[in-house]
């Protein structure tokens, strides 16, 4: 027995989180009644699942894809006041087969995962897998020694403290950042919170797969193994 959500993402048909809202949405059936409570659990050998009408089975095949995300693209998948998002990036038959794990920013260019493995995506995205995530940074101005020692002790970003980053200077105003969490604009704000603006922003790496020589924009994915991730 596994907890419905858990089922759903491990199936590759949502994220864990996006299976939690499918399920609170009423999209979801479990012995043909309509089930909402996260709590549920279910034996994917006898219970007949249903999602949106559609009978739910475990699937074997696994997809596993990088992209190069350029400036100027949403990471949703539906895109609002006339932007781009990320999803237009894809060959057009994958579109629909994959989510994105973890999110970049509209501006912030680099790596993105995508995928239709919730296991994988449960343990990139949560911080207690500390799978690490690098960025470069283009900055305002000089980031100074003892700037730098507060990122890697840890800042309070309204509230909340970072964990402790590993930072390295690159140039006069250009240094990369290692970080364990994914907060929304996470980068940008930590080093706003010191006072610097980030004038571009791009992650070159998740876990051990690095963006490397992975060319800008629509046309460039590249079919990857879980094993290149993690």
């Amino acid at each position: 027995m596994e907890r419905l959500q858990k089922f759903l993402s491990s199936a590759g048909i949502a994220s864990r989180r996006q299976a939690e809202v499918l399920i609170a949405s009423g999209r979801v059936k479990v012995n043909g009644r309509v089930v909402r409570e996260l709590g549920v659990k279910v034996d994917p050998q006898k219970d007949k699942i249903e999602v949106s009408g559609e009978p739910a089975a475990a699937r074997k095949e696994y997809l596993y894809i990088a992209l190069n995300k350029p400036d100027g693209y949403v990471s949703s998948r539906q895109a609002e006041f006339g932007r781009k998002t990320v999803y237009d990036l894809l060959p057009q038959d994958l579109r629909q087969k994959v989510w994105s794990v973890g999110r970049l920013d509209y501006e912030t260019e680099g790596l993105l995962i995508f995928t239709n493995d919730g296991e994988l995506t449960q343990m990139l995205t949560h911080p207690s897998f500390e799978h690490a995530k690098e960025y470069e940074a283009a900055l305002d101005r000089k980031l100074t020694s003892k700037d730098q020692k507060l990122l890697e002790k840890g800042v309070n970003i309204n509230g909340f403290l970072t964990s402790p980053a590993k930072v390295k200077i690159l140039a006069e105003r250009q240094v990369a950042i290692v970080i364990h969490e994914g907060h929304k604009r996470q980068v940008r704000r930590m080093f706003a919170v010191l006072g610097y603006l980030v004038q571009k922003l791009v992650r070159i790496r998740i876990g051990k797969l690095k963006l490397a020589d992975l060319k800008l924009g629509a046309g460039q994915s590249r079919t990857i193994a879980k094993n290149d991730i993690i």
